[in-house]
């Protein structure tokens, strides 16, 4: 694939970095309402919080992740920062395997939280509700960190070898 134009690079950079700060906002969001789920005393408040975790999640995680998984992979493809480099294939692994359990486990989760969830009594929520959060979280947070601080080298790169070490010497 060719490079990236400016204003196309613009746009996909945009795009990529709106989507990904979107789908980790909407994680921690998922994380608050999950611990409001678990802890709540008030059946309005449980009911309130685990239909809400799963109107958000079905409503905006497979779009918003569907973007920040098809801008980085126009970024990978059409920047220096190819795929040839650690972090870039860290980061796409990372992503599309979060992206996975939202499907297969945080959404199947969820609405079975909903379908338990009572507004007129308060029910015993499994603690593991809290976990998908949690891990996507701590995903979309390393993601950033490797964004900025562009870790590791290319693959099959190989390191120079280091100079040797000269004793130092005295002016005297």
């Amino acid at each position: 694939m060719r490079k990236l134009r400016r204003p196309a690079y613009r746009f996909f950079i945009v795009a990529h970095v709106a989507s990904s700060v979107a789908w980790l906002g909407l994680s921690l969001s998922l994380l608050v309402l999950a611990v409001r789920a678990v802890t709540a005393s008030d059946a309005g408040d449980q009911f309130a919080a685990g239909t809400a975790m799963d109107a958000l999640a079905s409503t905006l995680s497979l779009p918003i992740g569907a973007v920040a998984i098809a801008t980085g992979l126009v970024l990978m493809f059409g920047t220096r920062w190819g795929p040839s480099h650690k972090w870039v294939l860290t980061k796409l692994v990372l992503t599309c395997a979060a992206y996975a359990a939202t499907v297969f486990a945080l959404l199947p989760g969820l609405d079975e939280l909903a379908a338990l969830v009572d507004p007129d009594r308060v029910r015993t929520v499994d603690a593991g509700v809290l976990y998908g959060p949690v891990v996507s979280s701590l995903i979309y947070l390393g993601s950033t960190v490797l964004s900025y601080v562009k870790p590791w080298g290319r693959l099959g790169a190989r390191r120079a070898p280091a100079p040797a070490r000269v004793p130092a010497r005295s002016a005297r």
